[in-house]
């Protein structure tokens, strides 16, 4: 089948021609209407050619912009907004290049100090603090900022030389740290008071690295300074506030009036101040805590009742019939610091405010046995010499026998004339008689004690006893040894021997007849013995005098010149002495001692 060909307008053959009846009236011709694809096209052709024109439009807004600071842009507090790169770059440099220069102030809490700029390395770069305004950049909010006029501040472009920056920031920290602080709780006139804790801090170099990057040259504040806040970490304190609390009313409770001690059946008041002034509070694992002295707790318990207790005697020996005999000791009383501390705090601590307390025996440091065991049972050395005929200078003489008569030297002992009799007043006995004083005859306190001083060194002197200390006479003095005796000037010269035996030592000392080493009878002798066990063996031997110096009479003259008649010759003599010991033999000391004697020159008194 043969389809019709399409029609075409005012078409027809050329070779048949058609009659003009015939030929039908020409229509108008129709508008053409574009297909579907074709109106698509031109829809899209608009929309991109105003796309083309809106693009180039913000590209160009935005590379107009691009050299422009935002409106409403500030820099440390510099207003920058609407200036093109370099004008707003000239005015940063202006307004912050001197500022720049100045010490950095640094706060962290309520510490502050300051960081020079210069010798840490801190500078600030205009150009490229600038360089965040004005860069061309097609995102939008860029245009928005413009358009708005509210940019606000822009931070500083901060360059730092780190190892300047390093010490610099280093000294900053250390300044900016700050020591937490305990609180404390103490007594004042017996009242509680306390001081506050307060927390400590430290700062890093680290956290002064980002303040000042970030925060240097901020807008001043409205006090008008630039101080840069710094991050720091706090250190709690040891003893917070809440324990320094919890012990300030423990301390209150201490305070809060008198504790009664009670002894037995005595009862002692103890003000609130007397305790508080023995208690302290000490930090312990984060708490203050109550610490109690029991030593001061005990001595003021004594000194308000000083009765409640009594010392221990010692055993001691006494003589009866001429011979040593042992008085038993006795027990005394004590407090124990220990008890006295816990009764007292535990008192204060509560709400009784009674504190029980138990008294303790004391044993006496020397007992019975322990003076049975000291050997003393037998006279192993003795020496006497004759007294004169005045009557004060014996009374003395015996004064001092008395108080030397049952002075007991344990082994290793040193034996003391003066401290034995002191004091030598009129008190205790004594009285003026005739001394020595520089080569004169005068008269003293306690004069004649010399005459002891040198009976008690011949006693030791042959008990084999160490001698520490003896000083002769400056004259010579016939019923004394020559070179073997001793004298005593109080504050000056002394007598002293040590008890070198392991027995005990017992000095007894009397007034009555003897035989002296001259082979004297008189009836008026001082005698010292010592009486312990045999240890020693004692030899001795006296030189003969020598270098003899003949006595003058001496011219002399005043209201005091008192005449007086030649004596003894001055000269020189020696002394040895061997000790032994009576078990092996061992000699022990080998000694010399010599001693030159002043002439007893007379006295006339002339003119």
């Amino acid at each position: 089948m043969i389809d019709n060909p399409p029609y075409v307008a005012n078409s027809q053959p050329a070779f048949s021609p058609v009659p003009a009846a015939s030929i039908p009236v020409r229509p108008k011709p129709m508008p053409v209407v574009p297909s579907g694809r074709y109106r698509k096209g031109a829809v899209w052709g608009w929309i991109l050619g105003l796309l083309v024109i809106f693009g180039s439009a913000y590209v160009g807004a935005q590379w107009y912009l691009s050299d422009r600071v935002p409106g409403g842009a500030t820099v440390a507090g510099v207003e920058l907004g609407g200036l093109n790169r370099a004008e707003a770059t000239e005015l940063l440099q202006h307004e912050l290049g001197a500022l720049s220069r100045q010490p950095i102030p640094l706060r962290a809490g309520a510490m502050q100090t300051t960081l020079d700029p210069v010798a840490a390395g801190v500078t600030f770069n205009a150009d490229k603090t600038i360089d965040q305004l004005t860069e061309f950049s097609l995102n939008p909010m860029r245009l928005v900022t413009h358009l708005r006029s509210d940019y606000g501040e822009v931070p500083l472009a901060v360059e730092i030389e780190q190892p300047r920056f390093n010490a610099a920031a280093s000294r900053a920290a250390s300044a900016l740290g700050q020591t937490p602080v305990n609180g404390t709780v103490i007594f004042t006139d017996g009242i509680a008071a306390t001081t506050a804790a307060r927390e400590g801090q430290t700062v890093d170099r680290e956290a002064i690295a980002y303040a000042v990057t970030n925060l240097w040259l901020h807008q001043p504040s409205q006090s008008g300074d630039r101080v840069i806040p710094v991050e720091a970490q706090g250190i709690t304190p040891q003893i917070t506030q809440a324990a320094t609390d919890a012990a300030y009313s423990l301390a209150r409770q201490i305070a809060g009036g008198p504790i009664t001690v009670q002894v037995g059946q005595e009862s002692v008041l103890m003000p609130a101040a007397t305790v508080t002034e023995a208690t302290t509070f000490l930090a312990l694992g984060g708490e203050l805590v109550p610490q109690f002295n029991g030593q001061l707790l005990t001595a003021a318990l004594l000194k308000q009742a000083p009765d409640l207790l009594h010392d221990p005697e010692n055993a001691r020996f006494i003589f009866e019939d001429d011979r040593p005999v042992i008085v038993p000791g006795r027990n005394g009383t004590d407090f124990e610091p220990e008890d006295v501390r816990e009764a007292i705090s535990e008192a204060a601590l509560s709400g009784t405010r009674v504190a029980n307390v138990t008294l303790v025996e004391t044993p006496p440091e020397l007992s019975t046995s322990d003076l049975e065991a000291l050997g003393v049972n037998e006279i192993v050395s003795s020496f006497a010499t004759v007294l004169t005929a005045d009557r004060v200078r014996t009374e003395n003489l015996r004064r001092g026998g008395e108080l030397i008569t049952g002075k007991l030297l344990l082994p290793g002992e040193t034996f003391s004339l003066t401290d034995t009799i002191s004091p030598i007043t009129a008190e205790n006995g004594f009285g003026n008689a005739g001394v020595i004083v520089a080569g004169n005859f005068t008269e003293g306190m306690g004069g004649g004690l010399s005459q002891l001083a040198t009976t008690a060194y011949n006693a030791g002197f042959f008990a084999g006893f160490e001698d520490i200390e003896h000083r002769p006479h400056s004259l010579f003095i016939n019923r004394y040894p020559a070179g073997r005796e001793a004298t005593l000037v109080l504050g000056s010269l002394d007598m002293k021997f040590r008890n070198n035996t392991p027995h005990g030592a017992l000095l007894q000392s009397w007034v009555g007849p003897c035989t002296d080493f001259r082979g004297v009878r008189s009836n008026s002798c001082i005698h010292v013995a010592v009486w312990s066990t045999p240890y020693f063996r004692v030899e001795t031997q006296m030189s003969e005098r020598t270098e003899p110096v003949e006595s003058t009479i001496e011219e002399r003259s005043g209201p005091q010149c008192v005449n007086q008649s030649r004596g003894p010759n001055g000269f020189l003599v020696s002394n040895a002495r061997q000790v032994f010991r009576l078990d092996n033999g061992e000699q022990v000391i080998n000694e010399v001692n010599r001693w030159r004697y002043r002439p007893t020159n007379g006295i006339r008194c002339v003119g």
